[in-house]
C-alpha cells in the first residue's frame, strides 16, 4: 500500500475543492446579476415624443377584466399535507402566468390604452404582500375542504390570482404607439410588456446590490477560512479551526447561492410557495 497523503497536501486538496465550488457559485451569481442589470436598463421614463419605448407611470382608470382588473398574476399550486401533530398544507408552485385584460391608465395628463395580452412576454409585477394576501387561507371551511386532496399523492390544486385593480399606481413598460387620438401601449421589440405595482427601477437596483453584496461576502468568507486553514504551523488549533469553518462554509454556501437565485428572480417568475394552517392556530 502507498503512503497516505501528508496532512499539508490533503488540506490543500480540500481547499482547492472549496474554492472551485465557491467560484462556481460566484460565477452563477454574477450571471444572474448581469442578466438583471441588463433587463433593468429598459426602465427609462418615456421621452417627450408622441411615441417610443419607455416607462409610463400612472393610475389605472379602467380595467376590462373581472372585477374591473387591468391585469393579473396567476400562480397555479399543488398543496400536500405535511407530517406533524397539526395539519399543515405545504404548497409547491407550478409555472406562473401573467395576463393583461385591457384597460387604461392616466399618465402625463393623458389616457393610455392598455391592450389585452397573454403569453410569455407579458409580465405582471406585484409586491410580495399582495401575493401573500391572495395566497392566504380564506376560511376554516376552505382549509377543511382542502385536506382530503392534500392528503393524497396528487395533492390539492389551486390557482392564486392577484389582480391590478382600478385606482392602483402602475409602472407600465412597453412601446407607446399613437393610434388615432389615444396613445396605446404595445409590447417592446422583444415582445415584453410589463405592468407593475412596484417601481421596477427600485426593485432591480436593490436586487443587483444584494447580489454584489453576496459575492463580496462569499469571497471574503472563503478567503478568511483559507487564511485560518493555512496558518502556520499547519497542524495547529488555528488551522484546525479554519478547516472546521471551511467545512461549515462549504455546506452552507450552496443553499445560500440557491437562495440568492430565488431572490434575484423577477416578480413574474419568483417562487411563492407558502402554507395553509387551520385558521385560528398559531403559525
Amino acid at each position: 500500500m502507498g503512503k497516505p497523503l501528508p496532512y499539508e497536501l490533503l488540506g490543500l486538496l480540500v481547499l482547492g475543492v472549496l474554492w472551485v465550488n465557491t467560484l462556481l457559485i460566484v460565477a452563477a451569481a454574477y450571471k444572474d446579476i448581469a442578466a438583471l442589470s441588463t433587463f433593468a436598463r429598459r426602465f427609462v421614463p418615456r421621452g417627450p415624443g408622441p411615441s417610443g419605448p419607455g416607462l409610463v407611470i400612472g393610475r389605472v382608470t379602467r380595467g376590462d377584466g373581472e372585477g374591473h382588473a387591468l391585469a393579473a398574476h396567476v400562480v397555479p399550486q399543488v398543496g400536500r399535507l405535511a407530517r406533524g401533530d397539526e395539519p399543515v398544507v405545504l404548497f409547491e408552485d407550478r409555472p406562473a402566468e401573467s395576463a393583461s385584460f385591457g384597460g387604461a391608465i392616466e399618465a402625463e395628463g393623458r389616457s393610455f390604452e392598455i391592450p389585452p395580452l397573454t403569453g410569455a412576454g407579458v409580465e405582471v409585477w406585484l409586491g410580495r404582500d399582495a401575493l401573500h394576501a391572495a395566497a392566504a387561507c380564506p376560511s376554516a371551511d376552505a382549509f377543511e375542504a382542502a385536506l382530503p386532496d392534500a392528503s393524497k399523492a396528487r395533492g390539492f390544486s389551486r390557482k392564486i390570482t392577484a389582480p391590478i385593480a382600478e385606482g392602483a399606481l402602475v409602472y407600465a413598460y412597453g412601446v407607446v404607439q399613437q393610434d388615432g387620438e389615444a396613445p396605446r401601449l404595445a409590447p417592446a421589440a422583444d415582445g415584453v410588456m410589463i405592468l407593475s405595482t412596484i417601481d421596477p427601477r427600485s426593485f432591480c437596483g436593490q436586487k443587483v446590490l444584494l447580489g454584489w453584496l453576496f459575492v463580496a461576502v462569499v469571497l471574503a468568507l472563503a478567503a478568511g477560512v483559507t487564511a485560518l486553514a493555512l496558518h502556520e504551523p499547519i497542524v495547529s488549533s488555528t488551522s484546525k479551526l479554519g478547516g472546521a469553518l471551511g467545512l461549515v462554509f462549504f455546506l452552507l454556501v450552496q443553499p445560500a447561492g440557491t437562495g440568492l437565485r430565488d431572490a434575484l428572480a423577477r416578480p413574474s417568475v419568483a417562487a411563492l410557495r407558502g402554507e395553509w394552517r387551520r385558521p385560528g392556530r398559531p403559525a
